[in-house]
């Protein structure tokens, strides 16, 4: 007899890329235009509303535009007479911007040269290789990121410094950052305002054989919008109306920065205990549950990441499980021991195995539990699906830890689309068990869509089981 219990608890993600229009009317200097509830506004240069350090809303905007002057494209402003790529020759701005990138290489050539690059045609860098050059960079006196966000801003005092200053309404500001990738190259970034238009410049910078380096691009881009939050995030939404279709719908909408350092144990708790599940595809974090109460965990999803866990390796999808599952016959579904998967959840639940089967997608007939492992055809575009970052943590008396954290997500431009309170508790080693989460605070439509959920019942429904 078939056994159902999904419920589903989140919609689709809304997929909304506003279009809007206005205005022809010549900018006056020291304007500024914002999208307020649909509209376009002006905001004059002494109610300076653009960029805010999250401790304060700012004045109300200005008065509707009566005549179009400035376009809002996904979000971004598209300012008169302005190429995607606006960069003209001899733009003070950009040869600056190239002077601090050939510095910030020359700081870390020869670690660059130092490190080891393997053999593969690819390069890729340890992360000790990557935090010595942004630590270089951060000592030639630039800010300076791993694109992975794996370690905090070095240098971060510089970029910190400018967010302040444009938060007061200084004009003719600007902020340069630089970003160090896997195989090693630098990007850097320079955001600018001037007479109340942003722009972000652009210049990358890739390693010669020989060990020298070279600037292979270049570019200048409208900015609709900045913000400096509470947290410290700088965000900004750059034009993207140049992309085609397929572009605009696989890239974040927003470029977000973590200026200001993480504390060193939050950032540890979350890469332990948050961050190898995460939100993609699996309820664990968007539900409210306890271990008197584990009904809402959906443990058939969950369990690619269980799997990953407990044997050390990558996430089990719909490619890998082949190598360790047999699949269950005229379906995409694989069929997990029942031995196999009671014991794997059992090292992070203190869950009993009637309990297991009653709540989850379990055969009898077979013995054991349906999988459906992630697959790209199941989605139109990428899944907008945030990253966890823990803001706070109590280590409490009965030795479990609870930690509050906050999912910061590039596609809406935010560092709380929801947040939500996980406890945990320590074993031996490296062992550890979930012992709750509640959700503290959230958006419906800011909650990650669960496809295979959805899936795996219609998988399920071409069996006999």
């Amino acid at each position: 007899m078939k056994f159902f219990h999904r419920k589903t608890i989140i919609a689709f993600l809304l997929l909304g890329c506003m279009l809007f229009t206005a205005c022809g009317k010549k900018q006056q200097k020291g304007d500024r235009y914002e999208v307020v509830d649909g509209k376009i506004v002006v905001v004059p240069a002494e109610t300076d509303d653009v960029i805010h350090t999250g401790y304060e809303t700012g004045p109300s905007p200005g008065e509707a535009a009566a005549d179009p002057g400035v376009e809002i494209t996904d979000g971004t402003a598209i300012y008169p007479d302005e190429e995607y790529n606006s960069l003209q020759e001899g733009d003070a701005l950009i040869d600056t911007l190239k002077a601090r990138l050939l510095t910030a290489c020359d700081a870390c050539r020869e670690i660059y040269l130092a490190a080891d690059k393997g053999t593969a045609m690819n390069v890729t860098l340890s992360q000790a290789d990557i935090l010595s050059m942004l630590s270089a960079i951060a000592a030639a006196g630039y800010s300076a990121q791993d694109s992975n966000g794996a370690f905090n801003m070095q240098g971060y005092e510089a970029l910190d410094d400018f967010a302040s200053k444009a938060a007061y309404g200084q004009e003719d500001v600007t902020g340069t950052y630089m970003i160090v990738y896997p195989d090693g190259h630098i990007s850097a970034f320079l955001l600018s305002r001037t007479e109340g238009r942003w722009h972000i410049y652009s210049s990358s910078a890739a390693w010669n054989d020989d060990g020298t380096s070279r600037i292979y691009s270049e570019g200048r881009y409208a900015v609709g919008r900045v913000r400096y939050t509470a947290k410290g995030w700088l965000i900004y939404n750059r034009d993207t109306s140049d992309f085609d279709e397929n572009q605009r719908a696989n890239t974040d909408s927003y470029v977000m920065l973590r200026v200001l350092p993480m504390d060193s144990e939050a950032k540890t708790l979350c890469q332990r205990y948050v961050e190898p599940v995460g939100y993609f595809e699996n309820n664990l974090f968007l539900t409210n549950w306890d271990e008197n109460y584990f009904i809402p965990i959906d443990f058939n999803s969950l369990y690619a990441y269980i799997f990953a866990m407990y044997n050390g390796t990558e996430m089990l999808s719909s490619y890998n499980a082949r190598s360790y599952y047999n699949t269950v016959a005229g379906t995409k579904l694989f069929l997990v021991p029942q031995d196999t998967f009671e014991n794997n959840v059992g090292v992070y639940f203190r869950i009993d195995p009637g309990t297991l089967r009653v709540i989850s997608d379990y055969t009898a007939q077979l013995r054991g539990y349906l999988f459906l492992g992630y697959d790209t055809d199941y989605y139109n575009v990428t899944p907008r699906t945030p990253f966890p970052e823990v803001v706070s943590y109590t280590y409490n008396a009965n030795g479990t830890i609870t930690m509050i954290v906050d999912a910061v997500n590039k596609w809406y431009g935010t560092d709380k689309s929801f947040r939500h309170e996980l406890t945990v508790r320590p074993g031996n080693g490296s062992t550890f068990q979930y012992v709750s989460n509640r959700l503290l605070e959230a958006e419906e439509t800011m909650l990650p869509a669960q496809k295979l959920a959805e899936m795996l019942n219609v998988e399920r429904a071409k069996t006999p089981y």
